[in-house]
């Protein structure tokens, strides 16, 4: 079997994947085509696009990797894209050649189902109806917003697989202790945008620190609303109490998330997934999110792995991290349980071998894999 995986640049959220697929089939026959080259936004937020594989195809502005691109969009197997190439996909499964189209959601807020008065997102939803009409058209959606959000145009039947982003697991897993400090250490890393609702996570430190609870928080990135938030948090906060730390390399996330007791993931319904999630359950965290993002949706139960709130609630939030500062057999029993979820069903290794034997059993009319939950599970 030759798979190509096709995403818009080399990126932390792609490559763990791609790795595994190369275990499993291959370095001969598989390639990762990236279409873009990294912007200025994520080159500041520390991310690098450094990599070397022989299986990568850069596309952008070399005419040789663009005909290497072309061969393999049209001989390989099987394609897993999270590019909207649905000419390309149409002509592919015209010709009986398997595709997987891999999205966060479309009907993000504010604007919603509203985009579809945009006569470019209208085009483009009428070819996907199109591709949607195939029997050889599959969708990932990334998280049950996404595909919630797919169910209200298009009816997908059998062809709708879970899915989401793999991070790189650590080997061996990171030691599971109570990290007895006595200031609890909070940890929130990102884009500083007025959706990821920081602000929310600032007002719930405050009122803890109002109750008499010793916490520290820190917030790592940049972006428009880093200002305002410094601003906050110099109102409601005491300097010693909440420290602004410059973005840094994606690599060196998790040893920072190994210094916390616990990740926050404050966003709203606009975080289609939240990768974060997926290295603060690898790192040790004990989680708390917003249930409305993709990556809680889909990974965290509440009170097993982790604990939910509603977004923009930061008395819940306060809550929420009250019950996790005052019980720490409640903090040890959520890690233990996120890195069995992170590890398991929700890794990069099961991602890939699930979606290799799916893609098998398809091409050769073989009976198909079933899964309760995780990766290549029926929503």
């Amino acid at each position: 079997m030759r798979i190509l995986q096709v995403t818009n640049f080399i990126s932390h959220l792609q490559t763990p994947l791609a790795q595994k697929l190369v275990s499993i089939i291959g370095a001969k026959n598989f390639r990762l085509a990236t279409l873009h080259k990294l912007d200025s936004d994520r080159i500041n937020l520390g991310w690098s696009d450094k990599h070397d594989e022989s299986w990568i195809i850069r596309v952008k502005g070399n005419k040789s990797k663009q005909l290497e691109f072309k061969n393999w969009w049209n001989e390989a197997d099987v394609i897993i894209c999270g590019e909207r190439e649905f000419e390309g996909m149409l002509d592919r499964t015209k010709n009986k050649k398997l595709c997987f189209y891999f999205s966060e959601r479309w009907w993000k807020p504010p604007i919603g189902v509203a985009r579809l008065f945009s006569p470019y997102f209208f085009k483009m939803v009428i070819k996907f109806r199109r591709l949607t009409q195939n029997s050889n058209f599959h969708y990932l959606p990334i998280g049950p917003y996404a595909s919630s959000d797919i169910d209200l145009l298009f009816n997908l039947n059998e062809r709708k697989w879970r899915w989401g982003y793999f991070n790189k697991n650590f080997s061996p897993l990171p030691k599971l202790s109570y990290k007895r400090s006595e200031i609890i250490k909070v940890l929130w890393v990102g884009r500083m945008l007025k959706w990821k609702r920081v602000d929310t996570l600032i007002y719930a430190i405050a009122d803890l620190s109002k109750k008499g609870l010793s916490v520290k928080l820190s917030l790592i990135g940049d972006g428009p609303e880093k200002i305002n938030l410094q601003k906050l948090a110099a109102q409601l906060l005491s300097l010693n109490q909440c420290s602004f730390i410059d973005p840094m390399d994606p690599c060196k996330i998790p040893s920072e998330m190994q210094k916390n007791n616990i990740y926050v993931l404050s966003s709203s319904a606009c975080e289609g997934w939240g990768f974060v999630i997926n290295e603060a359950m690898s790192s040790g965290c004990a989680i708390v999110a917003s249930k409305s993002a993709g990556a809680a949706a889909a990974m965290i139960v509440n009170d097993v792995n982790g604990l939910l709130f509603e977004s923009g609630n930061w008395c819940e939030l306060s809550s929420q991290l009250m019950l996790l500062i005052n019980n720490k057999e409640l903090r040890y029993k959520l890690i233990k349980n996120a890195l069995i979820t992170i590890n398991g069903k929700w890794s990069s290794e099961c991602a890939a071998k699930r979606f290799v034997l799916v893609a098998d059993a398809l091409l050769n009319h073989k009976k198909i894999p079933f899964y309760e939950d995780g990766p290549m599970s029926r929503p």
